[in-house]
């Protein structure tokens, strides 16, 4: 029976996928996903430049596999959205299990259907983006080791380390949730010894990331070179936390390439004129810029980090640009879902409670794990597919709250005056839109990304009416300005007749 939520997460996300395919965006990789195809394509052909990786590079070897397997570097764009379409089926498939080890078989097919139908998890799963892997390493590192939690067997403790630092070479936040993995095996009270070992085992493949880098650089590590400068940017006075904003102009062939990069360098420049502009140096600069920002500005940056919760918790999908609600709005197979995070939500809270009362040790180790993830995200920033693991987390439980409604009404009033208190809480966290959390403002990059690719591929009458709906709400916006300029001429060239 669980074959059917992987059958409708297939089915739902190929529909999608052959929309996309044939829109702009779906036929040019932009911004991430052109700099992961960059990526996969320099280590496949020996080409990476000797510096320390700026990415995570997990997501970009996988895409090289690709190339290795004879996939073409024109090809490597579609096969990899397709190859995401299965990884969501595949993601279905563990979030419906874990649900049904906790709750039972019906929960597992309601949990696995909820995600499989989720518009969210399809629209970035039909993306060239590390987002949907390092969530099937994630899901599958968790449900080796909850399969395992009450029982003294080592291979669910092998399994969530390997799976979670793969998940960490992907994705570098989840490197706490594999520190907590660390933590919490070094305090189990039976065979501590061999479970930490277990865990550490994981630790081989930073080793294994560590030891490339070094060849290829001759610096070894395993961690982005990006990430102080992120830290700093998600942190610093006036940073809204939700999503990157670029603060400096940037030439537009660097933007297009990396606005972040090319921003971190100006402004350390800026800082220390004169200085060596060295990777080391930089990262240096911008970590303590961040501690020297906490010391002496504790409760400023104890309030962002209540409004990056805040951010966290709502029902708006936050990110700069490839908005979600921007679109959701233009697929037919998104536009009339109403299944969103805040729906995950509330099921999902529910789902806990009742988690919490059928098996308490379950519910630690979850609740312990989902802190951990949830941390990482909004230390950071909390774009909408950053918390796409809670998300899945809340799928899970969400099939444990919408399959036993006799489970409530035995429950004591205390308990479900708890209840309601909780969902009360969460109902305001998400649905509320204080502080501009559902701010409309990034909409003009999509109109942009979507200019430049209806460019690209030849559409010039879409690239310029996208062009124009951006200086519509942005009349200085310089690319929209190119590409609105360029279009007109494109279109009042005369067209060569059959």
């Amino acid at each position: 029976m669980l074959a059917l939520p992987t059958v409708a997460a297939l089915a739902y996300a190929l529909g999608h996928l052959g929309w996309y395919l044939a829109t702009p965006l779906g036929r040019v990789p932009v911004l991430d996903e052109r700099e992961n195809l960059d990526l996969a394509n320099a280590i496949f052909s020996g080409q990476l430049p000797a510096e320390p990786f700026y990415r995570a590079p997990g997501y970009a070897v996988l895409l090289a596999g690709f190339r290795a397997a004879g996939v073409s570097a024109a090809g490597l764009f579609p096969v990899a959205l397709v190859f995401g379409t299965l990884l969501h089926a595949v993601n279905a498939t563990l979030v419906g299990q874990l649900a049904r080890g906790w709750f039972g078989l019906w929960a597992g097919l309601a949990a696995g259907l909820l995600f499989a139908l989720d518009p969210v998890f399809v629209h970035y799963a039909t993306q060239a983006l590390d987002a949907t892997l390092s969530l099937t390493l994630f899901l599958a590192g968790f449900s080796f080791l909850a399969a395992d939690w009450a029982t003294p067997r080592l291979r669910g403790w092998v399994g969530a380390s390997w799976c979670w630092a793969l998940a960490t070479l992907v994705r570098p936040n989840f490197l706490l949730p594999w520190l907590v993995l660390l933590v919490v095996a070094g305090a189990a009270p039976s065979r501590r010894g061999l479970r930490l070992a277990a865990v550490v085992s994981g630790a081989l493949w930073f080793a294994a990331l560590a030891g490339w880098q070094a060849r290829v650089a001759g610096v070894p590590g395993f961690l982005p070179w990006q990430g102080p400068y992120n830290l700093w940017a998600a942190n610093r006075p006036g940073s809204n936390g939700r999503y990157y904003t670029q603060r400096v102009s940037i030439p537009p062939d660097l933007a297009r390439a990396n606005p972040a990069r090319a921003e971190s360098v100006v402004l350390y420049q800026q800082d220390e004129p004169g200085a060596p502009t060295t990777i080391a140096a930089m990262n240096a600069h911008w970590r303590a810029r961040f501690w020297d920002e906490v010391r002496h500005h504790p409760l400023n940056w104890v309030g962002l980090l209540a409004r990056k919760a805040y951010a966290f918790l709502n029902n708006w999908e936050q990110y700069n640009n490839k908005t979600y609600a921007f679109h959701k709005a233009l697929s037919p197979w998104l536009s009339w879902n109403p299944l969103c995070w805040a729906v995950l939500l509330l099921l999902g809270i529910a789902g806990y409670a009742r988690l919490l009362a059928v098996s308490p040790s379950q519910a630690c180790l979850l609740g312990t794990v989902a802190l951990a993830v949830s941390a990482s995200v909004i230390l950071f920033f909390v774009s909408a597919r950053f918390r796409l693991p809670v998300g899945a987390l809340l799928a899970a439980l969400a099939g444990g709250a919408v399959v036993a409604p006799r489970f409530w009404l035995g429950w004591p009033a205390r308990r479900q005056g708890i209840l309601a208190g909780a969902l009360a809480v969460a109902g305001a966290a998400t649905f509320t839109t204080f502080g501009g959390v559902a701010d409309r403002s990034t909409y003009v990059q999509d109109h942009a990304l979507l200019a430049r690719a209806a460019f690209t591929v030849g559409d010039d009458a879409t690239a310029l009416a996208e062009a124009n709906a951006a200086l519509a709400l942005q009349p200085w916006h310089p690319d929209a300005r190119a590409i609105a300029t360029a279009a007109r001429r494109e279109l009042a060239q005369p067209k060569d007749s059959p």
